[in-house]
């Protein structure tokens, strides 16, 4: 796949990052070297392998809900800001 520097340009527009027209450049030989190693890996064979099931699952805690009234009035008053029953905390994006 050949990236273009209009690609590289639109790659940085979509993830919100502004660059100059040198940074651009930079960005778009790293990701043309990004897309070769990509292409190498594709060219492994890997028909000898024999695939394997893992469930990332296994290693998760359960989600289960903590009902401890006590430690719920603690956690919520050592914030400055309250609501009801609920610590108010400033958007961060």
């Amino acid at each position: 796949m050949r990236l273009e520097q209009d690609n590289a340009a639109q790659c940085a527009r979509m993830a919100k990052i502004r660059l100059t027209e040198e940074e651009t450049a930079v960005f778009q030989r790293e990701m043309q070297e990004l897309f070769g190693w990509v292409k190498q890996l594709a060219e492994v064979d890997v028909s000898s392998v024999e695939e394997t099931a893992v469930s990332r699952a296994a290693y998760l805690r359960p989600d289960e809900p903590v009902c401890d009234q006590a430690l719920s009035s603690e956690l919520v008053n050592a914030f400055n800001g309250r609501e009801n029953s609920c610590a108010k905390v400033k958007k961060v994006l």
